[in-house]
């Protein structure tokens, strides 16, 4: 067989070998047996080493050649000498996979056959090799797809085990897939931070019972520390574990520990296993293999975990739908507060609650329900940021408080607490409240998951919380909306401005709970303030308050108030002048009050003033109802001011006219008339001044007729104003129109107008048109500016119109007036005419002096009145009235013919009298018209007359008398003389002479009496002052006053007038009152002489302490002759009488026996007549 045949035969012995699939362990020897026969050789061994192992060799060749050429080829394999003699070929095989192989030749061969051998034996290694790598790749896959399986499996177990069931099938497959003998998952406990076994297979329950590693310690520990996996073969000499302490056990082959991670990479366990001896250790495949089921079984883990958290949550979730379901089932919210604290006790699991809740006034947390909690353990009331309750509300985050002392927690004192959490209720971005609970009870610490399901449960209750009081506030609302609705149709139905507004205050006290209630308002012009309406205000304090809002900043304040406040004493200071003043008096120490503006129309009314003595400030939500009801008051105030001003308006254009109507018809002239309309225009508008002109044709000028000035009358002063000057009276009679100037001062169509060096600010001129044709201007004024309105120009316009109408009316009635008043006036008889009511109507001039009382007196008085007003007896007055009730019922005319009427003084007054009915031309009655006349004066002068004759007839016969003895009297008297000078020497005849001379004087004086009484007195008046008459009367009888033992006193009225009289006869008529005085008083006495007045009389009186004069003598004392002495003629008070009733006077005599006489001279001042004076006029005068 030829040599390349045998190497065909023998590479494809070695080519069938390798694709034997055996080690070439098995086929080396057959293997080289055939490259010895290809190549040639006679002997062929094979070395090859692994690392550092020993070689193994194979050789095939001649018996005693092979441990030749195997011993070459392994000395080559483990580095010696490669040559063991000369005919041994050593060739180290190139490209060797792993560790090194040699061959060995015996005998040597060419290089060609070496290469060519070293190639079989590279094949049938790389096919060996590739075998092994096949294989390995197929238990990799069998091992991968198994660890697939387990993770898989793992995986399917998160939703279908529970967390321990997962736990012991992690370990389960972790065993399995790695061929491991034991293994145990470890899960790190965060609280004490240690390992705990959670999971074993393969090791005794004893072992893992209990079992807790700490971070750190031991190979879990480390791993764990560390987060590295560790694939430990040798546990005493592996460098990692140095200094652990770590006792290796003998039955354990390897071991591998790899950490648990959770998608963070935060450690949260450990996984371990074991290969007990004699299984082989694990390899670094194993090592990666495991470290990726770790990782694996890490995720599985976490979402186990994330799994039964969800579950836990769920399940959480679903009993916080079912509570929240209960507690949503109500908007009570003290049900929903019981609620949500059973519930965190019961359902939740802590062993106390409390739940606070923001006061909205205060802002404080308050303690609204506890469950666990003893009364004396909570504080009531917590401040926002004090201590950790109240930081947690303040901050919005739950806070866990360890030392309650140390962070001021707001809890009290309790032996059993030693840590809480305050979790605080947020609703929208709000915190309405706190949660705070512990578990000291049950002495258990609080966990994350009870954490987080109480604020997921917080949560969920402050929604319900927070709509239980939307509903409150919702039910508050809808309370507050009937109350205003109420209000509105209580305010609807009000009337009257005043009704109004204490509807308007009691509505505010309603709707905002108060201790008091102020409303202020502007005035009409807005230039004061009015205190309207107090409620719960003291007296005091009201007055107080009126005087500080009498002042113009106060004024100012509420008329520039526009947006509501409330005012404590702190923000005092934001205020000033009154409108401090007015606050700090309503706020006091302590209290508060509410100021909202009352606008209507965009424009302040009035304002609000609500106060709180002692109490919680105003929250926004009251300020924001009390403006609701502002805006509604202020729309109602507005209205019923607008009708009541509309109403007064009416009310005053009526009552206007009315007025107006009755003070002209009263009025009895056209000046009174024109003075009349002026006073009304005064009681109209607020004004300065007042007047009227009229228009003077003739001239061309405005002449003023009436003046008012402050609402009196005034004398006019207004100069005269050309029709054609730029005065605004001018203007007004040339344009025929109104004018009104807020401030006449500004206004250039005018001159600047004064009055009485005051500028004119305020003014309205309006035109008297009558017809068309203007007669008069009404002009007003005011010093103060921005007073009048077109509403006034309106009203007064009305006025002028009547006006004019009036001014014609009464010019013409005037003219009348004035000739009918001087017909009546001409009349010498009393005319008074009577309304049908009995009313004085008319009472003329003749009236006024036959009854001495002014027609101003009478007028407008009933006749009743009247009469009661005459000086006469009560008889006379009764019978005149009888005589004026007869005519007014029965209509017949009465008519008196002297008729007497006695005076209080004695005298008599004789009138003529006649009463008829007033009747018009269709026959009504208007009343009575009474003629009368005085015809006193007639019958004295019939009975002057008749007594003149009687004393003529004894004047003349005592004349005749008196001549007759004169003559013999004469001679008697001469005879008696020329005797007596006869016979001076005999005293006996001269004694009896001089009886004749003295009775002859004496008869001779009788004679003249008699004389001078019969002689007619004619008397010389002029001004005389009595009182110089008293004094030189007395003083001329001084002499005989003071032989007579008599005591003078003077009464004497210093303020005497003058009268007109005959100075000689009233002294003549004094010297004899004072000399019977003297002749009353023979014993001495007291003598009285006094002066007075008496309406339009001078009175002179004497009085003495005399005898006095019996009462049937009083009455004749005047009678001539008459005398009660044995001397004299019985013609001296004859005399007397005579010459004051010449003066138009009288003289009135008083006595009472043994007690004294008084005589009263009454003498008129002008010489008038005796007049029937009433006694009403009598003692105005006296007095």
């Amino acid at each position: 067989m030829s040599r390349v045949t045998r190497r065909r035969e023998a590479l494809v012995e070695i080519a069938a070998l390798v694709g034997s699939g055996r080690p070439v362990s098995e086929f080396a020897e057959k293997m080289l047996e055939s490259i010895s026969a290809a190549v040639g050789a006679e002997c062929v061994a094979l070395a090859v080493r692994e690392g550092t192992a020993p070689p193994h060799v194979w050789a095939s060749g001649k018996s005693d050649w092979i441990s030749i050429c195997s011993k070459a080829a392994e000395n080559a394999c483990i580095g010696r000498s490669t040559q063991i003699s000369g005919d041994v070929l050593v060739r180290e095989i190139d490209r060797w996979h792993d560790g090194k192989a040699v061959l060995a030749f015996l005998p040597p061969i060419e290089d060609s056959f070496v290469d060519l051998a070293a190639g079989y034996v590279l094949l049938a290694e790389s096919a060996e090799r590739s075998r092994k790598l096949l294989a390995e790749s197929e238990a990799q896959s069998s091992k991968r797809i198994a660890e697939l399986a387990a993770v898989y499996e793992i995986g399917q177990a998160v939703n279908e085990l529970d967390t321990d069931r997962l736990l012991r099938l992690i370990t389960e497959k972790a065993a399995s897939v790695m061929d491991a003998q034991a293994c145990s998952l470890l899960l790190r406990d965060i609280e004490s931070d240690c390992l705990t076994i959670v999971a074993s297979w393969g090791l005794d329950d004893d072992i893992v019972r209990g079992t807790k590693v700490s971070m750190g310690e031991g190979i879990a520990g480390r791993v764990a520390a560390t987060g590295e996996a560790m694939l430990l073969l040798d546990v005493e000499n592996d460098p990692r574990l140095s200094g652990a302490s770590i006792r290796a056990r003998s039955d354990v082959a390897a071991s591998i520990c790899a950490p648990l991670k959770d998608e963070s990479g935060r450690v949260i366990g450990v996984l371990n296993i074991r290969r007990h001896v004699p299984a082989p250790p694990f390899t670094d495949e194993d090592f990666k293999l495991f470290c990726v089921f770790a990782s694996q079984a890490a995720l599985a883990i976490s979402n186990a975990k994330l799994y039964t958290d969800l579950s836990n949550r769920i399940a959480e979730m679903s009993t916080v739908s079912d509570l929240m379901r209960t507690i949503n089932s109500t908007l009570d919210l003290d049900y929903v507060l019981d609620q949500i604290a059973d519930s965190i006790v019961n359902v939740v699991g802590f062993s106390r609650c409390c739940v606070y809740l923001a006061d909205p006034r205060s802002g404080e947390l308050e303690v609204s329900v506890y469950r666990g909690y003893e009364k004396g353990e909570l504080t009531e009331k917590i401040p926002v940021g004090q201590g950790a309750i109240g930081l947690a509300a303040k901050e919005q985050i739950p806070i866990f408080a360890v030392d309650e002392k140390s962070l001021g927690s707001g809890l009290g004192r309790s032996e059993r607490q030693t840590s809480f959490l305050a979790t605080p209720i947020v609703v929208r971005n709000q915190c309405i409240g706190v949660v705070v609970v512990d578990n000291s009870i049950k002495g258990k610490p609080i966990n994350a998951p009870e954490v987080e399901l109480l604020s997921t449960f917080v949560n969920q209750a402050g929604v319900a919380i927070e709509n239980a009081r939307l509903y409150e506030a919702m039910e508050e609302k809808y309370s507050e909306l009937n109350v205003l609705f109420e209000h509105s149709r209580t305010l609807s139905s009000a009337y009257g401005l005043e009704n109004v507004a204490h509807i308007a205050a009691a509505v505010a006290r309603k709707a905002v709970t108060c201790d008091g209630c102020i409303l202020l308002m502007l005035g009409e012009r807005r230039t004061s303030v009015a205190l309207q309406v107090t409620a719960g205000i003291t007296q005091r304090k009201a007055d107080e308050l009126r005087e500080l809002l009498g002042r113009e900043l106060a004024v100012e304040f509420v008329r520039e108030l526009r947006t509501a406040a409330t005012v404590t004493k702190d923000s005092l200071a934001n205020y000033s002048g009154s409108a401090q003043r007015v606050l700090k008096l309503l706020v006091g120490e302590k209290g508060a009050a509410l100021i909202v503006p009352l606008v209507a129309e965009d424009a302040t009314i009035g304002a609000f003033v609500l106060v709180r003595g002692d109490g919680p400030p105003f929250m926004t939500g009251e300020l924001q109802l009390i403006s609701i009801v502002a805006s509604q008051v202020a729309v109602t105030l507005k209205n019923a001011m607008r009708y009541e001003q509309r109403m007064r308006r009416q009310v005053l254009d009526l009552s206007t006219l009315y007025e107006f109507s009755r003070r002209i018809s009263s009025s009895s002239s056209l000046e009174e008339a024109l003075d009349a309309i002026l006073g009304v225009v005064h009681d109209l508008v607020d004004c300065d001044e007042s007047v009227i002109y009229a228009i003077d044709h003739s001239r061309n000028v405005l002449v003023a007729t009436a003046k008012r000035v402050g609402g009196a009358k005034a004398k006019i002063s207004e100069p005269e104003r050309r029709i054609d000057d730029d005065s605004v009276e001018s203007w007004t009679v040339r344009e025929r129109k109104a004018v009104v100037s807020p401030d006449a001062a500004e206004d250039t169509r005018f001159s600047t107008i004064t009055s009485g060096g005051r500028v004119v600010r305020s003014l309205m001129s309006i035109p008297l048109m009558v017809q068309d044709e203007v007669v008069g201007v009404l002009c007003v004024r005011s010093f103060s500016p921005n007073l009048y309105s077109e509403d006034d120009v309106r009203v007064l316009s009305i006025i002028a119109s009547q006006s004019a109408a009036i001014y014609k009316e009464l010019e013409a009635l005037a003219a009348l007036t004035s000739y009918t008043d001087n017909i009546l006036a001409s009349i010498a008889a009393g005319v008074v005419a009577l309304s049908s009511e009995g009313v004085v109507l008319t009472w003329n001039r003749a009236a006024e002096e036959i009854t001495g009382i002014s027609a101003d007196d009478v007028v407008g008085r009933t006749y009743k009145d009247v009469i009661s007003m005459l000086n006469i007896m009560e008889e006379d007055k009764l019978a005149t009235s009888q005589i004026l009730d007869k005519v007014r019922s029965t209509g017949k005319t009465y008519q008196g013919y002297k008729v007497c009427y006695h005076l209080p003084d004695g005298s008599r007054v004789y009138i003529n009298m006649s009463a008829s009915v007033l009747s018009n031309s269709a026959g009504e009655s208007l009343g009575l018209v009474i003629v009368f006349e005085d015809i006193t004066k007639e019958i004295k002068m019939e009975d002057e007359f008749r007594r003149m004759g009687e004393l003529a007839a004894v004047g003349q016969l005592a004349a005749s008398i008196a001549h007759e003895l004169r003559n013999p009297l004469s001679s008697i008297k001469g005879a008696a003389q020329f005797l007596q000078k006869e016979y001076e020497t005999d005293s006996a005849i001269s004694e009896f002479l001089d009886i004749i001379i003295d009775e002859v004087n004496g008869l001779s004086k009788l004679t003249t009496e008699f004389l001078e009484f019969a002689r007619p007195v004619e008397i010389e008046p002029a001004p005389v002052d009595m009182n110089e008459v008293v004094r030189r009367t007395l003083q001329f009888m001084s002499v005989h006053i003071g032989e007579s033992g008599v005591l003078v006193e003077e009464q004497l009225d210093l303020s005497l007038p003058i009268i007109e009289a005959d100075e000689k006869q009233v002294e003549q008529v004094l010297r004899n009152c004072i000399l019977n005085a003297i002749q009353a008083m023979p014993n001495g006495g007291k003598l009285t002489v006094g002066t007075g007045t008496a309406g339009e009389m001078v009175s002179v009186f004497v009085e003495d302490t005399g005898v006095g004069i019996s009462e049937e003598n009083l009455s004749r004392i005047f009678v001539p002759f008459f005398t009660t002495k044995t001397k004299g003629t019985g013609l001296g008070l004859a005399v007397v009488q005579k010459i004051v009733e010449n003066h138009g006077g009288h003289i009135e005599v008083s006595s009472c026996v043994g007690k004294g006489t008084r005589f009263t001279i009454m003498l008129p001042i002008n010489g008038s007549v005796r007049r029937v004076m009433s006694e009403a006029d009598i003692t105005e005068r006296r007095s």
